[in-house]
């Protein structure tokens, strides 16, 4: 193809090349600007639970809690039933989160985080915090479970031969088989700082579920939108001569 005293004659393999690389990069560009819609709804949301006003777990009823959003919840603690998270980091030293279940009225089990605590010397067997007997009132953000950042899909045994139960980022199913009822509501209430009854709380990254912002993705897909600007801008000067 002649274009006034230049030849543009690229090999088919280069055109080929060339449009697989287009079509790679800009495929990459359009799924970080849907992931940018996704975030701006997903902060959004999350905005909107933390600005709403405190709400009664008991009255909900049926309806599922809403992530981000701050709940009351009066029971009982069940301090000889707690689930210890396992492999936690604090300060880098290694622990547990500690889950105890609050008996609510309706006979369910609401999974209080209440902190991170030390693990104990190999020879001191596993810590198991005490709670308050008495009926309580507490707060806190209801979160979903924590799951790994890699996730093998395995199920957990359902050991039921003692008290801690030591768990590594447990499915609500994983969890729920440990009581024999097996009312255990899908989450945890994150204890609000300010509660007593609690241990180490730095709530800064569970509260935040959207991650990279918007802006983040939105630059991301510039760069794949501009590696295919690149790619062509090589095609074409590789290829174009003087004729």
């Amino acid at each position: 193809m002649n274009i006034g005293p230049y030849r543009f004659s690229p090999p088919w393999w280069g055109v080929l090349l060339f449009g697989v690389g287009a079509l790679v990069f800009c495929s990459l560009g359009i799924w970080q600007i849907e992931r940018a819609h996704y975030k701006a709804r997903l902060l959004a949301a999350q905005t909107s639970a933390e600005a709403a006003a405190p709400a009664d777990i008991d009255t909900l009823g049926g309806a599922a809690p809403i992530q981000g959003r701050t709940y009351y919840a009066s029971g009982v603690f069940e301090a000889d039933r707690q689930i210890l998270l396992a492999d936690q980091v604090h300060a880098s030293k290694v622990g547990y989160r500690v889950w105890t279940p609050l008996r609510l009225d309706n006979g369910a089990r609401l999974l209080v985080d209440r902190g991170w605590v030390a693990r104990s010397p190999a020879d001191a067997g596993l810590p198991n915090p005490s709670a308050p007997s008495q009926r309580v009132r507490i707060e806190g953000v209801w979160h979903p479970l924590p799951a790994p950042a890699l996730n093998w899909g395995g199920a957990q045994a359902c050991d039921k031969t003692g008290w801690p139960r030591v768990l590594s980022y447990p499915k609500i199913a994983d969890v729920r088989c440990q009581y024999d009822d097996g009312r255990v509501l899908d989450g945890l209430l994150l204890l609000d700082p300010n509660v007593p009854y609690g241990f180490v709380r730095d709530w800064a990254d569970e509260k935040d579920r959207v991650g990279l912002r918007p802006f983040g993705h939105y630059a991301y897909a510039s760069q794949w939108f501009l590696m295919a600007l690149v790619a062509g801008v090589i095609l074409v000067v590789v290829n174009l001569r003087r004729r």
